[in-house]
């Protein structure tokens, strides 16, 4: 087995990396607190990392299973199952790091695929469950079109990059890049990026659902998403279509 050191030394060694300031949300660094205890934890075992993503996926729907009960506890209960598989989505990174056996399928398949299933399926979930418990037929389609437009934005992001980036080999230098442009953002967007980052990204959507179970207002959180998901899609792609026109004309 090998030796692991301590918590203090861990995070130096696992969390050194700083994430992407227009992406990295509340949440996410909340939960970084916490998934060095999880990661120092699962060092003593023979996990992989892209074990404990599929282990975070199979938590992240027990969470959202919860919210069928429609009562304060189980859905307090719920959110807090989603936020312990955000943790654990958290150490697969950091494992990976320790281990140095991140690889290409673990960082460009099994884990953005995981964010995808878990949000293209969680909120029909959540339409169900206010639908099962006697809200009117319209939390279904609410539900479907949060799911459709949330995946559809994260289709376009990768598009975009993909069309941008297709020449170029990704380096600290380029992230540095991304990084510097960020700060030169005026005050109103870096207020979107703030806002998208901390409630609508993969780690946002905790903050959002726990405040509403925390008001018994979940049916109110399939609104938001349905609603914001569909403005932020529709403001990205005609950013994207207005850029890619003005440079082919």
């Amino acid at each position: 087995m090998e030796q692991i050191p301590n918590i203090t030394t861990l995070r130096t060694i696992c969390q050194a990396t700083a994430p992407n300031p227009a992406r990295e949300s509340f949440t996410g660094k909340f939960s970084r607190r916490f998934s060095i205890y999880t990661t120092w934890l699962l060092l003593h075992t023979n996990i992989t990392p892209n074990q404990i993503t599929f282990l975070s996926v199979i938590i992240f729907f027990l969470g959202t299973a919860c919210f069928f009960k429609l009562t304060f506890w189980w859905n307090l209960i719920g959110s807090l199952i989603i936020f312990f598989s955000i943790i654990l989505d958290g150490s697969d990174g950091e494992v990976a790091r320790f281990r140095k056996t991140a690889g290409l399928a673990g960082t460009n398949y099994v884990e953005p695929v995981s964010h995808d299933i878990q949000y293209g399926f969680m909120f029909p979930l959540l339409g169900l469950a206010l639908y099962w418990h006697g809200y009117p037929w319209w939390y279904l389609v609410l539900g479907a079109v949060a799911s459709l437009t949330k995946l559809q934005y994260r289709f376009l992001e990768i598009r975009f990059w993909l069309l941008q980036n297709a020449k170029e080999t990704i380096t600290d230098e380029k992230i540095k890049q991304i990084k510097d442009t960020f700060s030169l953002f005026p005050w109103w967007k870096k207020l979107f990026y703030w806002i998208n980052k901390n409630f609508f990204s993969s780690t946002g959507v905790f903050l959002l659902i726990f405040i509403c179970t925390l008001f018994g207002r979940i049916d109110v959180y399939v609104w938001i998403f349905a609603v914001a998901y569909t403005v932020l899609w529709g403001m990205l792609f005609t950013k994207q279509v207005v850029k890619i026109w003005m440079k082919i004309f």
